[in-house]
């Protein structure tokens, strides 16, 4: 497992396209057999993330 000090340091200056979800799969892509939605207990909820510290 990765720590922070670990992971690579990314540049958004170097987004050539900021805003842009560009990283999603194209239309028509099959489905990646890792990615199993169906299982999502909250679909379309973004609830994955660590909450805020307060």
């Amino acid at each position: 497992m990765s720590t922070e000090d670990e992971r690579p340091v990314v540049d958004p200056s170097r987004d050539p396209n900021p805003g842009v979800p560009d990283h999603a799969a194209p239309e028509g892509a099959e489905v990646d057999p890792l990615i199993d939605l169906s299982r999502d207990p909250h679909p379309g909820v973004p609830d994955h993330a660590k909450p805020d510290d307060e």
